[in-house]
């Protein structure tokens, strides 16, 4: 969700405008100090948005009709909701996991 909030606020302040590509996925891993697939995972959440297009191995590039969130009233907080922060902290567990496992099979 953190990497969706993000590109998405780029798109907002016009610095991913419509028709760019975005960086690699491995870009993004290290701009976020994240694993790839979490990179995957808040991709296909500005895909399923209609924000960002896949064009296979050229990448992945900003919509034409791309639009930017809308503002919230000045007075309404920015918080996620508890589903968002519980799919969050899924999603630091997952990545974990798999390092806990990763390391486990080295040890092996």
């Amino acid at each position: 969700m953190q990497i969706a909030d993000a590109i998405r606020q780029d798109i907002a302040d016009d610095l991913l405008k419509p028709g760019k590509k975005l960086p690699t996925h491995k870009q993004l891993s290290e701009r976020f100090g994240v694993a790839t697939q979490t990179v995957q995972n808040g991709l296909r959440i500005l895909r399923d948005e209609g924000l960002i297009r896949s064009e296979g191995v050229r990448g992945n590039f900003v919509t034409d009709d791309a639009q930017p969130p809308r503002t919230r009233p000045s007075g309404e907080q920015d918080k996620p909701s508890d589903f968002e922060a519980i799919r969050a902290e899924v999603e630091q567990l997952k990545e974990r996991v798999a390092a806990l496992e990763a390391q486990a099979q080295r040890g092996r």
